[in-house]
């Protein structure tokens, strides 16, 4: 009778537990919602958190209350003297302070062994106490179960909001311990409710049959739930981001159920046929004009209301505009060479592809035609180490003029060239603008103010400069060479907050991809606005067959002579692909597929209904979303297909995931166990770029069966970079390895577990790619290191966990790439080394990027090295006052806000300081230039001091610094 009384004991525990959960996890879908309500596509979004995301989250903690509801009985014995069970607990106690102290003590911190070793021991001695001690101590309150009932909330609502907001997405240790106290607190406060249960026994027995009811409904809706889940993109991005719970439910969903990496059977693949000519351009000269960062909403022609382009948008009342023009990748480098070469270059070049290709100019010169380029050395400044052949040979063009110009000298350029060029022959002639590119300049010429921020008045005025220089060479060449075909268009666009960020090579949203497109020419019709959807590498086959010219095989672009002449059935829905490192697109007619390819989700969007991409079409038009996600993989598959059998034929999971995309991960994993060794190197060498934890089963496996000596260095390295999994025992000899190359890989992986002794190799690494001497000098090209910029971010990383301090010269060096920049502030923040106070303090007072500011800050506050800061442990209060040395020349005065959206107002002297500079809203950082002391010599000594005064208007002063920028 009595274990009759305990087994039912028992599985009433199991059901006050589960309905617990269920009550919890209800709770967390409000608060969600309630609280991140914004990041919600609409109503019915918010609405299946509750439908799909709860039931599943039902299903899969259910088998867990089995395993607390015996913990507690466990409990109970030991509450009431059993040496057994209390033992039981102590040792499960102690493993679970070991595991937690192994999780978060991988940091360089704990470097030492001895040191981990103690730090482990601590944490499983707490561990234990807590599982001796503690724990039977909360389970004598059975005896008061509204006191259990309480206690298990507390503990549950302590967890929920340390693991939701604590360090989030750092130490997986942490969290897993965070959710599973969540979860024994929500569980126990089931058991105390029910404990305390006082109604009639009838009541407590229909609450058991409505909660088991309860889980066999979720289990039984769970199949369903999961393909929900599958089509709704944006809320498993919203919940893996807020959600502890419910976000651990999606990852698991998505372990368990991963996407379909290979096309169906007869997928359609995204190739565009020829067809017949329609233009005759032979004979005439074609004039190419590209400008830096313009995107296609600020330009007259497509409905800007500013007066910001009255050239462009006469030339598009003189040709054809197309309304939706996309560039294949919002970097200046990979869309110019993209255009140039009529293919996408971003994957092919990751591929190690494409660099053999031949360009516009090329093709034409071919054909007998004259080619000249005017663009600044800038084109080729992101990942420039990937575009060697195509900036040693200026892109194919016969003569060039490489160097930053504004429109009245790129104008005398121009005439001088067309001076010599010969009158019989044709010419193709590419003129690139910079202006538009940040930082953004105002023109006293081209004024505008009373804009969304300052920055955009300002990049306004940037954009009425260049269309000042395309008028000037349209004019120009038309005067000297009549019936000139003229096309017009960007290289990207730009951001201003659209969708969270700034200036471009993000993402693929409508800001950053889509720009103008504007033609006219012979044939072309006048005044004809075209919603197609086109890409500007179309732009090298349609001039190709207009100037009667074979197609090469291997471009990807499509001929938009029908288009342009207006010939009947031309217009169709089109085609546009993009991408960026973590986002890809698909256009194609109103439609917008973009996905965030670490979230592993996509979202469709209709920009013409939906001008910010907020709302989420993929669950009302699912055949839709499918048949663009086909689309995309279509596309993805095709990269390097016609790049002839020169290049090597990788299965599509390596390719896709030498272009970094992290879904093919699984995948390329899969391949470890390929019967080629070529392969199987590969892949390794993948995931180690990857380091996706999906991949470790099969590296561990690699490391421990595979007979090639490669393929274990590879795979060790891979799992090396890999948070949480052991370090094979294979990678730290490599740091001695022969093969520098070898060494660096292993410096990397140690480095960023945190490992010192990868510092010698990481510091000599940094000497090594640092900017050459001179460069930045010659014809004003930037300063850039020899290294590509997510490599170089890598390697940043390593550096810092590491505490690299011996990096430090190298690292003040580097902050020349303005690239790079941001990323070393963090570092030598992060190093905390006193060497950096001096250079980050100057870059903070001349820094013309107005994010990279922010990171420079607070890098200086990391230093100690900030002139005001409020007082330790005190919120930024709204007003901030200090007396300061000063300058008798000009000074620089900036401020850091708490409240990035804060108005600002500052006092020197009792003198109000009114010369703010316009970083725009929505940063942190604020900087006014303040004069000298009227009467003062500019190379007087420093004034004694001054009293500076800031108020923010919302929010509060975080520092602030006077910096002298003059003589002094």
């Amino acid at each position: 009778m009595t274990s009759r009384r305990t087994l039912a004991g028992a599985w009433q525990d199991v059901v006050a537990i589960a309905g617990a959960w269920a009550i919890a996890v209800l709770v967390e879908s409000m608060l969600v919602v309630l609280l991140w309500g914004r990041e919600f596509s609409a109503a019915w979004e918010m609405a299946q958190v509750r439908r799909v995301a709860v039931p599943l989250a039902v299903a899969a903690l259910v088998p867990a209350s089995v395993v607390l509801a015996g913990w507690w009985r466990v409990a109970l014995h030991a509450g009431t003297g059993s040496r057994l069970a209390r033992r039981a607990l102590a040792a499960l106690g102690a493993l679970a302070g070991c595991a937690l102290g192994l999780g978060v003590s991988t940091g360089r911190h704990f470097a030492n062994v001895a040191v981990r070793a103690s730090f482990c021991g601590v944490l499983a001695l707490a561990g234990l106490a807590v599982g001796a001690l503690l724990v039977p101590r909360f389970a004598r309150l059975a005896s008061r179960p509204v006191a259990l009932a309480l206690a298990g909330m507390v503990v549950a609502a302590l967890a929920w909001v340390a693991d939701a907001g604590v360090l989030p997405r750092l130490y997986p240790a942490f969290h897993a311990a965070l959710f599973v106290a969540f979860l024994s607190g929500a569980g126990v406060a089931g058991i105390g409710v029910r404990l305390a249960w006082e109604g009639p026994r009838w009541a407590a027995r229909a609450a058991v049959a409505v909660v088991a009811v309860a889980v066999v409904g979720a289990f039984a809706f769970a199949p369903h739930a999961v393909r929900a889940l599958e089509r709704l993109s944006n809320l498993r991005i919203v919940l893996v981001e807020h959600a502890p719970v419910l976000g651990r439910v999606v990852v698991l969903v998505e372990a368990l159920h991963p996407e379909p990496a290979e096309l169906p059977p007869g997928a359609p693949s995204v190739v565009r046929g020829e067809i017949a000519q329609a233009l005759d351009w032979a004979g005439h000269d074609v004039v190419l004009v590209t400008v830096d960062a313009l995107r296609a909403d600020h330009v007259g022609a497509y409905g800007y209301a500013r007066a910001t382009t009255p050239n462009l948008d006469a030339l598009a009342r003189e040709g054809t505009l197309f309304e939706d023009a996309y560039c294949p990748t919002p970097h200046t480098s990979y869309s110019i060479t993209s255009m140039m070469t009529g293919k996408y270059l971003r994957p092919l070049l990751a591929l190690g592809l494409g660099e053999d290709s031949e360009t516009w100019a090329q093709d034409l010169r071919r054909y007998g035609w004259r080619t000249a380029a005017f663009y600044p050395p800038a084109v080729f400044f992101i990942d420039e180490e990937r575009f060697p052949r195509f900036e040693r040979e200026t892109l194919g063009f016969e003569y060039a003029k490489v160097e930053f110009a504004d429109p009245v000298l790129r104008e005398q350029q121009i005439a001088g060239y067309l001076d010599g060029a010969p009158a019989g022959t044709p010419l193709f002639l590419w003129v690139h603008f910079f202006e538009p590119h940040e930082p953004y300049v105002m023109h006293a010429e081209h004024p505008f103010a009373g804009g969304r921020s300052a920055d955009e008045d300002a990049y306004d005025s940037e954009v009425a400069t260049a269309d000042d220089g395309i008028d000037r060479v349209v004019r120009l060449v038309r005067a000297r060479r009549p019936g000139a075909a003229v096309i017009v268009t960007a290289d990207h666009g730009e951001e201003f907050g659209d969708h969270g960020g700034r200036y471009h090579g993000t993402t693929v949203y409508e800001e950053q991809v889509r720009v103008p497109l504007v033609v006219a020419g012979p044939g072309v019709r006048a005044g004809a606005h075209v919603d197609t959807v086109v890409q500007t590498i179309d732009l090298l086959p349609t001039v190709l067959s207009a100037l009667g010219i074979p197609r090469p095989a291997r471009l990807r672009g499509r001929d938009l002579g029908p288009v342009l002449r207006g010939e009947p059935g031309a217009l169709d829905a089109g085609f546009a692909f993009a991408e960026t490192d973590d986002y890809a697109l698909v256009a194609e007619g109103p439609d917008r597929l973009v996905c965030e390819r670490r979230a592993s989700a996509c979202a469709l969007y209709r920009p013409k209904d939906d001008p910010t991409e907020r709302k989420d079409l993929a669950r009302s038009e699912p055949a839709r979303f499918d048949a663009m996600r086909g689309e995309l993989r279509a596309v993805e598959r095709d990269h390097g297909r016609f790049e002839g059998a020169g290049g090597p034929a990788w299965p599509e999971a390596l390719r896709r995931g030498m272009q970094g995309d992290a879904e093919a991960a699984l995948d390329v994993a899969a391949l470890l166990d390929d019967a080629n060794v070529v392969i199987r190197r590969k892949a390794a060498e993948v995931c180690f770029g990857l380091h996706a934890p999906s991949t470790a089963p099969q590296l561990r496996r690699a490391v421990a069966r595979d007979e090639d000596d490669e393929v274990r260095r590879w795979a060790a390295l891979a799992l090396g970079r890999i948070p949480d999994e052991a370090l094979p025992a294979s990678v730290r000899p490599l740091l001695e390895d022969p093969s520098r190359d070898w060494r660096r890989r292993a410096a990397l992986a140690l480095g960023e577990r945190g490992d010192a002794r990868a510092c010698d190799e990481l510091a000599a690494w940094w000497s090594d790619v640092l900017p050459p001497p001179g460069q930045g000098k010659a014809e004003g090209e930037p300063p850039r290191l020899t290294i590509e910029l997510p490599a170089a971010e890598d390697l940043l990383a390593a550096t810092a966990r590491a505490r690299c301090r011996s990096a430090v010269p190298s690292l003040l060096a580097a902050l020349a790439d303005v690239r790079a920049r941001p990323y070393v502030a963090d570092a030598l923040g992060a190093l905390g080394d006193d060497r950096a106070r001096g250079p980050l303090r100057e870059l903070l007072a001349s820094e013309p990027y107005v994010t990279t500011r922010p990171r420079e800050a607070r890098a200086l506050l990391a230093l100690r090295a900030a002139d005001w800061v409020p007082a330790a442990a005190s919120a930024p209060p709204a007003d901030a006052a200090a007396t300061l040395a000063a300058s008798a020349g000009p000074s620089r005065l900036v401020v850091m806000l708490s409240d990035p959206s804060a108005a600002v107002a500052a006092r020197m002297d009792g003198d109000p300081v009114t010369a703010w500079a316009p970083d725009g809203a929505g940063q942190a950082i604020r900087i006014a230039d303040v004069p000298g002391p009227p009467g003062q010599d500019a190379g007087a000594r420093l004034q004694p001091r001054a009293r500076v005064e800031v108020h923010a208007s919302s929010g509060g002063v975080a520092a602030f610094w006077l910096v002298p920028t003059g003589p002094t």
